[in-house]
């Protein structure tokens, strides 16, 4: 099932435009969703700043 894409990250929209049987197989390599770490996480987090920032700066928002 594809969900609602609508303010999905281009790389969400990447992912859900693959075909099931390529998302199937990408999830069996994967495995299960694991926990991340406190420095993974502020990363995230961190990355998600600067792309705002960025974006803010191109006038995008």
């Amino acid at each position: 099932m594809i969900p609602d894409l609508t303010n999905a990250s281009a790389e969400t929209s990447e992912y859900y435009a693959l075909s099931e049987e390529i998302r199937t197989a990408a999830k069996a390599i994967a495995g299960p969703p694991r926990p991340m770490t406190h420095i993974e996480v502020l990363l995230a987090i961190g990355m998600a700043i600067a792309n705002e920032r960025k974006a803010a700066k191109r006038g995008e928002r």
